[in-house]
């Protein structure tokens, strides 16, 4: 990773499980900022839960994978993974190096 994100701005996740984040990385100018509006965002909070819940129970007998999947829906991924913290460990999975980060805007 050649970047370091400054500070996060604005998380968005609309029902429509679209992710919209502006953040600032260091060395950007002073008034920009960088736009990122991604729908697989979703999908990889889906993964996390998945994994995260398959670690918890792993006890448990109930292994199909809908049972997991029918307590993960828009409104839990609204409450516990549009923050600060999954928003940016998301974008260093996903956007390797700067080159593939949208330009800063003004």
């Amino acid at each position: 990773m050649d970047y370091v994100i400054e500070e996060i701005f604005d998380i968005v996740c609309d029902v429509d499980k679209i992710l919209t984040v502006n953040f600032k990385l260091e060395g950007d100018e002073v008034d920009s900022y960088r736009e990122i509006i991604d729908s697989d965002y979703f999908e990889w909070c889906y993964e996390k839960y998945l994994r995260d819940e398959e670690l918890n129970y792993e006890d448990t007998y109930e292994e199909d994978d809908n049972y997991f999947n029918n307590r993960f829906s828009v409104d839990s991924w609204n409450m516990y993974y549009c923050d600060e913290e999954n928003v940016t460990n998301f974008i260093y999975e996903t956007y390797l190096d700067e080159k593939h980060l949208p330009s800063p805007k003004n």
